[in-house]
């Protein structure tokens, strides 16, 4: 199977190709470079009746005239043959909100021609590392180091000039939605197509046309090109993917009556009831930070119970007297994180980190208005 490029005039291609031999033939482990002319000619002495004859040059139509015939001439074809692999063979951990989070491949060329590849990057529905697909991210950005070192956000998207025995970095850029969950996988598939111009010679920051197979006897005026990567095709692909490392809270409140005037254990005017939120991240793979709980106490109905824990002084308790603060009248004046509002009922409680594995409870209390 072979790829042909677009016939050119010889004067043309033995200009252009005498130009590169004057600059050095290169030695490479997989052979003479794409596009190498050569070119030799056949000469044969011959005695008519012991007389030596006037030797004739070959000619690739056959010649008989001393004074005349031509070298026969080809041009090395391509090996197009190269690698495309992920760095580590295990998902890429994000975290909602992230941005500019990558995964990173290389391309190495095996092939005997200085190639430029063409990438594409895809949601991979299917598993990845034995683990299923199950969210996608989003602004896949592929970038290439082509001038050594890791990509940044400012290089091209293609491999550009890749020469023979080279391996280039490759990243994918994702951004992270605010919306994943933790332990979800979005999967992606990367796809490296070779590409190189009809002459072989480097166009640097272009990207060349991908080599299209076509098949018949081997034309030796053409630059034609003999797939041998791995599905002799002239393209691979290799998978990767994210996982989402978070928090996985679960919120819960409940209500307690925990005192009322008539012994009842029902909430009637003027009984107090204890609230509970619980904050459980025990599944959770990261710790919750900034963790901020707000509430609107109906203050119409209802009144915020002060200086009902930690031996009247605080008015909320975490973990069961671990640690408290006090949601005062105007503001966090004393900048435990904890304020309410009187006017409006908004109730602002700042919660200590919530580790992974662990949870958190909060109280408070109210009274049942008697008026």
């Amino acid at each position: 199977m072979k790829t042909v490029s677009r016939s050119l005039s010889l004067i043309a291609r033995l200009s252009i190709m005498a130009s590169a031999l004057l600059l050095g033939e290169q030695a490479l482990a997989l052979g003479t470079d794409a596009g190498t002319l050569v070119s030799n000619q056949a000469t044969v002495a011959y005695d008519v009746e012991s007389v030596a004859q006037t030797p004739i040059p070959s000619d690739p139509a056959g010649n008989s005239d001393p004074l005349l015939g031509n070298p026969t001439n080809f041009f090395v074809d391509r090996r197009v043959d190269f690698v495309l692999a992920v760095v580590d063979v295990a998902h890429v951990p994000v975290s909602p909100g992230e941005i500019d989070q990558v995964a990173s491949f290389t391309l190495t060329n095996n092939g005997n021609a200085i190639m430029d590849f063409r990438l594409s990057v895809l949601d991979f529905g299917a598993d990845v590392f034995g683990l299923s697909d199950t969210t996608n991210l989003g602004n896949y950005r592929i970038r290439v180091g082509n001038g050594g070192g890791a990509p940044v956000l400012a290089d091209l998207a293609y491999v550009d000039e890749l020469a023979e025995d080279a391996t280039v970095q490759i990243s994918v850029f994702a951004d992270v939605p605010l919306t994943v969950l933790n332990d979800e996988r979005a999967n992606i598939e990367l796809t490296a197509t070779a590409a190189d111009d009809d002459l072989a010679i480097p166009t640097p920051g272009t990207l060349d046309d991908d080599l299209l197979a076509s098949g018949g006897a081997d034309d030796p005026t053409l630059i034609e090109s003999v797939f041998a990567d791995t599905d002799n095709n002239g393209f691979e692909f290799v998978q990767d993917g994210y996982v989402v490392i978070s928090a996985e809270l679960v919120i819960t409140k409940t209500s307690l009556v925990i005192f009322d005037l008539l012994g009842s254990d029902k909430a009637v005017p003027g009984a107090v009831i204890e609230y509970t939120v619980t904050i459980n991240n025990t599944a959770g793979a990261s710790d919750a930070t900034g963790v901020v709980i707000t509430d609107v106490i109906q203050f119409a109905d209802v009144d915020l119970q002060d200086d009902v824990y930690n031996i009247n002084v605080d008015n909320v308790n975490f973990n069961a007297g671990a640690s408290f603060c006090d949601a005062e009248d105007v503001g966090d004046t004393n900048g435990d994180g904890c304020a309410y509002d009187i006017t409006t009922g908004d109730l602002t409680i700042a919660v200590p980190d919530v580790a992974a594995g662990t949870s958190m409870t909060v109280q408070y209390q109210v009274m049942i208005s008697l008026l």
